[in-house]
């Protein structure tokens, strides 16, 4: 509708009813009154002088004037059930039948007489005439100034924002009681149960604590007892209620299922513990086993040497070669030096590390033990670090001190002068640093150690080699020989 049509409709409206306030008409035949009717105002309909709460004029006729403040239908399934209003107040109309629909915003022309039903005043519908969009729907109230004093406001639109402090249902409807903010009032929020939404307003949804806004329209139910008197807010649609926060409900929702997750994953973490932990006494059951079992191994190698070894012991006793006497020596010292290795790997807790210092002084305690005659005549000196290191280190250094101490017994030390062996085993700058010093009369000043054919000078240089180690000598006649070598750390 044009803006040009839209102000002619007024102005025949006001036309019209300018016509209703001169001209008399007759009441229809069901009235008991008959006197003539003109423009009654809302409030001329609810006077009440006596007190009685009872309409001084119940049951004239009346003909009343407003706006819909709600669309015919919605407040009950089969009858005429609504409200005009304008700016200062607002009535209910009530018909067996609806003769025109009307939305919220006509303007509304009622014939009809006044009544009451259930203390609330109301005119019953004879006849009306709905004229379409000639007025705007009617702003609102604040729900803050209407809970004041709800009579002023009966049958007008009002809404605002409160806090839910009760819910609950009647034998004919359902309602929520809110706490108007900035207000210390209340207000009940109500739909009956023949308002044709009624299963759309869901208020399952919500609970004590949510902030909702509402607008609806003011009415009252049994003003007839003043003690039991209440104000109503009529909602008229489900969009006449909205939430201004988060519901506390999808609150809970979100509490839940962050507690069914929490839990879901507590669970989920306790049975992967229980895997863990039971996979993990499986590898530990398995590792005590095989560390067993090479702790087993270790300790035959061991023994299958030192049956090598008495073999060699007996071979000695049987033989009267010198010379053969000797090599069987060497390679006995030899089988010992390796047997003392897994001596010591099955004794330690990592079967992988051995000290290095510990292994080479009970090597050359050892060594020591088996030339006797030297037994009260060299003195063992030694200075050793704690290094850890692992057998394929162990082994070729093992086997370089056995040479060199038994080649420094062999040569450098007379029986009945006195003797002194000197072990130095230092860690530096990421280094190892073995020393083996005898006081002997020293190498011959001739002697080089890459044209020297004998069997341990060969050995000496290939387990220096094993070793990536840098070899040092140092011999002078009447000061001894000192053999360094240099090993980095693995």
């Amino acid at each position: 509708m044009s803006k040009d049509s839209s102000v002619f409709g007024r102005l025949i409206f006001k036309v019209f009813l300018t016509l209703l306030a001169v001209l008399p008409f007759s009441a229809p035949a069901q009235t008991t009154p008959t006197d003539s009717v003109s423009i009654w105002s809302f409030d001329r309909i609810r006077q009440d002088l006596n007190g009685d709460q009872i309409s001084d004029h119940k049951g004239k006729n009346v003909v009343v004037t407003g706006i819909a403040n709600i669309n015919s239908g919605i407040l009950h399934e089969k009858f005429l059930q609504a409200f005009i209003q304008n700016d200062s107040s607002g009535m209910s109309i009530f018909a067996r039948d609806i003769e025109t629909p009307f939305q919220a915003g006509d303007s509304l022309v009622v014939k009809g007489y006044i009544d009451q039903y259930n203390g609330l005043t109301e005119v019953q519908v004879n006849s009306y005439t709905v004229y379409p969009g000639t007025s705007g729907l009617p702003e609102p109230k604040p729900l803050t100034s209407v809970a004041d004093d709800p009579s002023d406001y009966l049958g007008m639109m009002a809404e605002g924002t409160g806090h839910v402090i009760e819910k609950g249902s009647t034998f004919n409807g359902k309602y929520l009681i809110i706490s108007l903010e900035e207000s210390i009032k209340s207000m009940m929020v109500y739909v009956s149960n023949f308002h044709v939404h009624y299963q759309d307003f869901d208020f399952e949804l919500i609970s004590p604590g949510d902030v909702i806004h509402v607008k609806g329209i003011i009415t009252e139910y049994n003003p007839e007892f003043p003690e039991q008197r209440s104000y109503k807010l009529f909602l008229r649609t489900p969009a006449d209620l909205e939430f201004e926060r988060i519901p506390r409900f999808y609150w809970y929702l979100i509490l839940a299922g962050l507690s069914i997750l929490v839990l879901g994953i507590a669970g989920w973490v306790f049975g992967l513990r229980r895997r863990v932990d039971t996979k993990t006494r499986d590898i530990q059951k398995s590792l005590q086993e095989k560390d067993m079992l090479l702790r087993e191994i270790h300790h035959r190698v061991k023994n299958s040497l030192a049956i090598v070894s008495g073999l060699i012991e007996l071979q000695l006793g049987s033989t009267d070669s010198e010379e053969a006497i000797n090599v069987l020596q060497d390679s006995q010292n030899r089988i010992h030096s390796v047997g003392l290795i897994h001596e010591k790997l099955y004794q330690t807790e990592s079967l992988s590390d051995i000290d290095l210092g510990n292994y080479i002084k009970d090597l050359v305690e050892a060594i020591h033990g088996t030339f006797t005659e030297f037994k009260d005549d060299v003195i063992l000196s030694f200075d050793l670090d704690t290094i850890e290191a692992e057998p394929d280190m162990v082994i070729p250094c093992g086997l370089l001190v056995n040479e060199i101490v038994v080649n420094a017994y062999k040569h450098a030390f007379n029986k009945g002068k006195q003797g002194r062996l000197n072990v130095t085993l230092k860690q530096q700058n990421g280094q190892i640093l073995l020393q083996i010093s005898d006081n002997g009369p020293g190498l011959p000043s001739d002697f080089q150690m890459e044209k020297d054919g004998s069997l341990g000078t060969m050995l000496v240089s290939s387990f220096a080699d094993q070793l990536n180690a840098e070899m040092k000598i140092d011999s002078g006649e009447g000061t001894g020989t000192t053999f360094t070598f240099t090993i980095p750390k693995r």
